[in-house]
């Protein structure tokens, strides 16, 4: 008999909702089969059989699951023995490419092909090595709709989330307008190329740097107290249609600039489309929240627990700032930072946010910075 337990996909996560069941309760099932979709706090993801058996379903649609709880169990007996040895009929092979087809989609394309009535193997997929993908959906016809019960939302794993983190982690925050004139040089300068580099880019680039002189505020805050991390795993918040995400940009301290720029780009995609992978979620040790691209100022985050730190970001505008005596117009940005202050205290917010401008004022092809490493 072997276990499907869940597992746990990121820090922050407790727990899982079953969704809906991709195989059927006495199914015979092959290893790498997709078995249940289960909403976490941070996306819908996919559990697969660890093993060959017959599937024992242990938790119905709607149940809460805890992390490492029991999902199902796989009972290797004779006959799925013997399964493996005879020549499927032709009938069982179009099944196992129907459900192979199926689960190849992203959960996101598979719930569309669920209301729309449309058939997956019908659809010819886009994304990396040929899986569907919610915008493949867009060119195929639809079937009248038929009345299925929604599945519920991501909406509410993350307001589950961000009530335990508000209620449960002292936050204080420190924010400030700095000088971002630094990005507006930058951006100018970048020479041509197939990366897009965009301003969340040019900010955790400095904001790297800067936690290198903060190395207080980037880690976790366990039960024995901050665990700091040498490697910067930055959290980037994503807004999908069914919420906000976190996917994580690993080793940000060591990536150049257009390096960062194309994983933030690979990842971001990603997200949009359903089909990150659960490792993407997880180990983050401090988040960035961009609203640069609407009329934010200000916003007070909230801390991702166990995460010791959160940083905001308004858009870049030009303000009329007095230097020495007379008033010049300047690129001002204002930054934010959440701390949980059983792990730091709002001294140590001072000091990233007078680094992030020192190192924004030196970014690559800014006024004072140098060509990227």
């Amino acid at each position: 008999m072997t276990d499907v337990r869940l597992a746990q996909l990121s820090i922050s996560m407790e727990d899982g909702k079953v969704l809906r069941w991709v195989a059927a309760h006495g199914q015979r099932v092959s290893q790498g089969e997709v078995l249940v979709e289960v909403e976490t706090d941070k996306a819908t993801i996919e559990v697969e059989a660890p093993a060959a058996g017959t599937l024992t379903i242990v938790a119905p649609v709607g149940a809460i699951v805890p992390v490492d709880g029991l999902l199902a169990e796989l009972r290797e007996d004779a006959q799925t023995l013997s399964d493996t040895a005879r020549p499927a009929s032709r009938l069982e092979t179009a099944r196992a490419v129907s459900d192979t087809r199926t689960s190849f989609a992203s959960p996101a394309a598979r719930r569309l092909a669920r209301e729309h009535g449309i058939d997956l193997a019908t659809v010819s997929g886009s994304g990396p090595g040929g899986r569907i993908v919610a915008r493949d959906l867009a060119t195929t016809a639809p079937a009248p709709k038929q009345t299925v019960p929604e599945a519920p939302g991501l909406r509410d794993a993350v307001v589950r989330t961000i009530t335990a983190s508000w209620q449960q982690i002292p936050h204080v925050q420190i924010g400030g307008e700095l000088a971002a004139d630094g990005i507006v040089a930058a951006r100018a300068a970048l020479p041509p190329s197939s990366v897009k580099v965009t301003v969340t880019d040019l900010i955790a680039f400095a904001l790297a740097r800067a936690l290198a002189e903060v190395p207080e505020l980037n880690g976790v805050n366990g039960s024995g107290g901050p665990q700091l991390s040498q490697a910067i795993h930055l959290s980037l918040a994503v807004a999908t249609s069914d919420g906000v995400v976190a996917p994580v940009l690993r080793d940000l301290g060591s990536r150049p600039l257009d390096g960062i720029a194309a994983e933030r780009a690979r990842l971001v995609a990603a997200a949009r489309e359903g089909r990150l992978d659960r490792r993407e979620l997880a180990g983050g040790t401090i988040t960035l929240s961009n609203l640069g691209a609407y009329p934010v100022d200000f916003f007070a985050p909230v801390i991702s627990g166990p995460q010791i730190a959160v940083v905001a970001t308004g858009r870049v505008a030009e303000k009329a700032v007095a230097e020495s005596g007379w008033i010049a117009v300047r690129a001002r940005m204002w930054v934010n930072v959440a701390i949980d202050h059983r792990a730091a205290d709002g001294e140590a917010g001072g000091r990233l946010l007078a680094a992030l401008e020192r190192q924004l004022a030196a970014l690559p092809g800014g006024a004072s910075g140098s060509s990227a490493k």
